[in-house]
């Protein structure tokens, strides 16, 4: 899926919420809370990505990423027995 794609995707989802919430559906609120914090995430992920970043390099950050985040993972286990 392209960015773009992405992003009309996005802009359709919040338009259906918004009209939904116009109509009276109670959970439409939860729904747009839930698109909140799917948009902050999705915001975290695009920070790190800089102009003049290749695929090559945007791949990189993400493996990196996904290292400490598994490392972060094994500590909790480690943790909690």
């Amino acid at each position: 899926m392209v960015v773009e794609e992405l992003f009309d995707t996005i802009e359709e989802a919040l338009l259906d919420i918004l009209a939904r919430i116009d109509d009276g559906d109670e959970n439409a609120l939860q729904d747009l809370k839930k698109i909140k914090v799917y948009i902050k995430d999705l915001n975290d992920v695009l920070s790190i990505i800089e102009d003049k970043d290749t695929i090559k390099d945007f791949e990189k950050k993400l493996d990196i990423l996904s290292k400490k985040f598994d490392e972060f993972l094994m500590d909790i286990v480690r943790v909690t027995g």
